[in-house]
């Protein structure tokens, strides 16, 4: 396999739930609720009516306080951009979506295919647009990995992507444009 000619490794902003606990109790409580509209209906009768107030009101104040409980935090997780002669890698071996989606992942651009880099300053967030071949592995519940990929594909059109707010220490856009012919588009608004 070819040697890259530089590694940037870095570690990009990732999205997970504050507390999976609260994801299943929440889940818990709404389908009470939906239990107890669908048999209103079905039965033409107010279900909830034959409630104690005092039911009603704690199944109300669990439904609309477990709803706005909880949330996300961004985490760090390693992440490496490899560049090539003629392209460059977003490899990430451990990219998290949820707790039941874990994948390792592979982008690679050719530098002519690259249509546009985005910087959005706001929002901290790099994006590569233009022809991607995306690899992707799911790792299995024992924490193994498939011997073929579970996504192989080339994409006209693609996007990658990656948040900077884990590492303020790096300068991506000058480590992107020093690396590469790329030229990265900064956008403040």
């Amino acid at each position: 396999m070819e040697k890259p000619n530089y590694v940037l490794k870095a570690n990009e902003g990732v999205i997970v739930p504050k507390n999976e606990n609260f994801r299943m109790i929440k889940k818990a409580v709404w389908i009470v609720v939906i239990v107890i509209v669908i048999g209103s209906i079905i039965f033409q009768d107010d279900l909830f009516g034959e409630l104690s107030w005092s039911g009603r009101i704690m199944l109300v104040v669990l439904a609309l306080g477990l709803s706005f409980a909880g949330g996300n935090k961004r985490v760090p997780s390693p992440f490496e951009i490899q560049f090539y002669d003629d392209y460059l890698i977003v490899y990430r071996e451990k990219k998290y979506y949820n707790k039941n989606l874990i994948r390792k992942e592979y982008d690679k651009f050719f530098y002519k295919d690259i249509t546009k880099c985005q910087y959005r300053a706001q929002t901290k967030q790099i994006n590569i647009y233009g022809v991607i071949e995306g690899i992707r592995y799911k790792y299995r519940k024992d924490g193994t990995l498939p011997e073929k990929p579970n996504y192989h594909r080339t994409t006209n059109g693609g996007i990658s992507w990656f948040y900077t707010t884990e590492s303020p220490e790096i300068d991506f856009v000058t480590e992107i444009e020093k690396h590469s012919p790329v030229k990265v588009v900064v956008e403040d608004n």
